[in-house]
Order: structure tokens, then C-alpha cells, then sequence
């Protein structure tokens, strides 16, 4: 029992703090959306080479997507994203990577400012939920 005027510690919940993508959607800033939008990577290698790369997003949100590239070059945190379909252009910053089958990395990457027209999609309201979502009817026979 604790007294009443002690302190406790806070706890902290470990899916905030991992690195990686967050399976707890409280910690998501923005909502996600799976589109398949092509997209080519501007960055530097380690070794100062400029690495350019045409691939398609997996994932978007207003703060970023997800990606995966087919290279086996290690890439410095910071790239430029061109959205192909407009030619839009976004500074980000690559907040999660993972090798994968076949020499590809999973790339996780940020805006480095909040960017939610890049995709010029509309994403859902933050009260949306999937649970809510209508089901479409079944015809009658």
C-alpha cells in the first residue's frame, strides 16, 4: 500500500521507446495509409557517392512512408524524396531501416517538416476508425 502522499515512479511502456515501427497506433502522429505511390530517393552514401533510386512507397502518412529500396549501399540519414507523380520534393530523414530478402532494405523515413499534401491523397480524420467503417452490401439474390 502505498502512502498517501508518496511518489511513485512513472512506468514507461516499452512499444513507445523501441526503435522500429510502433505496433501501438497511440504513438503514430498521423494516420497511415498503404499506397503503392512512385517515388525516387535522392542520398549520399557514407563514401560521399550521390545514390538515386526510382521505388514505390508501401506505406504513407503525413509525416513520411515507408519504402524499400533494392541496394545493398548504406545510405547517411538525411535524403531527398521525390513524389514522381508530381514532382514534388521533401527533405527527410530515415527514422527506421531493415534488411530484408535479396540484398533490399526496408527503409522507414520522416519529413523533416510535416508535409500532407506530398501525396496529394486524402487521408481519413483522426477520429477515423476501422472498426466504423461501412461494409459494403451484399446483393440480394
Amino acid at each position: 500500500m502505498t502512502e498517501p502522499n508518496s511518489i511513485s515512479s512513472p512506468t514507461v511502456d516499452p512499444r513507445l521507446s523501441r526503435k522500429g515501427p510502433s505496433q501501438n497506433p497511440v504513438a503514430r502522429r498521423s494516420l497511415r495509409v498503404a499506397i503503392d505511390m512512385p517515388v525516387e530517393v535522392v542520398a549520399q552514401s557514407f563514401d560521399g557517392e550521390t545514390f538515386r533510386q526510382d521505388t514505390r512507397t508501401t506505406v504513407v502518412s503525413a509525416h513520411g512512408a515507408l519504402l524499400v529500396l533494392a541496394t545493398t549501399t548504406e545510405i547517411k540519414p538525411s535524403l531527398l524524396l521525390i513524389n514522381k507523380k508530381t514532382g514534388g520534393e521533401a527533405q527527410c530523414r530515415v527514422a527506421y531501416q531493415k534488411r530484408i530478402e535479396s540484398g533490399k532494405v526496408e527503409l522507414g523515413i520522416e519529413f523533416v517538416d510535416p508535409q500532407p499534401r506530398f501525396w496529394r491523397i486524402a487521408f481519413p480524420p483522426d477520429n477515423w476508425s476501422r472498426a466504423d467503417r461501412k461494409m459494403p452490401a451484399t446483393p440480394s439474390k
